[in-house]
């Protein structure tokens, strides 16, 4: 095989190689950094806010209502509660149906406010605060569960793009390999079978060589 047409072949490799190298590498820092940053929302921002919702808020309802906190922690609690609800939301996003929730949220907590300023604590306990509370807690608490399985979902796609990035370089890694392997040998191969059919002159007998 002609040595020009060999060195050109292994260029050829190793330029596809290279370029195929580079866009994987592209490809799976992207898909990566976008899982990372659903995994991010998830952790850092729908996990707390379910915690607010469906934890804090009707834990803290709770201790009032049996008189484990007075009416201004709890009055304090519920204005830090839902300062950071907002926050995380904002940082969410603001989707207009976690927003909306919200503002019903929004609502029954100034209204256990109100009861907490008149010192009416034990209103909080009675079942119309209790039906009020879980009926705008739990619409709540589902929405979220339902934007953290779809983050979770997102993320597990973007990972599963870069796994699936990473198997087909290795795929054509090995094809490389395999191709740089053969225009290697094929030189020796070649330069093996040139001199196995090289055939010796034969030699003149003297006499004829000492004719005329």
């Amino acid at each position: 095989m002609n040595p020009k047409l060999i060195t050109a072949a292994l260029a050829a490799v190793v330029v596809c190689f290279s370029g195929v190298g580079v866009m994987t590498v592209q490809k799976v820092s992207e898909n990566i950094a976008a899982s990372d940053r659903e995994f991010a929302l998830t952790s850092n921002v729908l996990s707390p806010l379910f915690d607010i919702y469906g934890l804090s808020i009707v834990d803290g309802q709770a201790k009032a209502s049996k008189g484990l906190i007075d009416a201004k922690e709890f009055c304090a609690s519920l204005i830090k509660l839902e300062a950071e609800a907002e926050r995380l939301i904002g940082e969410f996003g603001k989707p207009p149906e976690l927003v909306a929730q919200h503002k019903l949220v929004k609502a029954y907590l100034e209204k256990a406010r109100m009861a907490c300023d008149k010192g009416q604590i034990e209103t909080l306990n009675s079942p119309a605060m209790t039906a009020e509370l879980y009926g705008v807690i739990e619409p709540m608490t589902e929405l979220i569960n339902k934007l953290l399985q779809q983050n979770l979902s997102i993320s597990r796609k973007y990972k599963d793009s870069a796994d699936s990035a990473l198997l087909t370089f290795e795929r054509f890694a090995s094809v490389a390999a395999g191709l740089g392997i053969v225009f290697a040998v094929a030189p020796w191969i070649g330069a093996k079978k040139v001199s196995s059919v090289i055939i010796k002159p034969k030699r003149r007998k003297k006499k004829e060589a000492n004719r005329g």
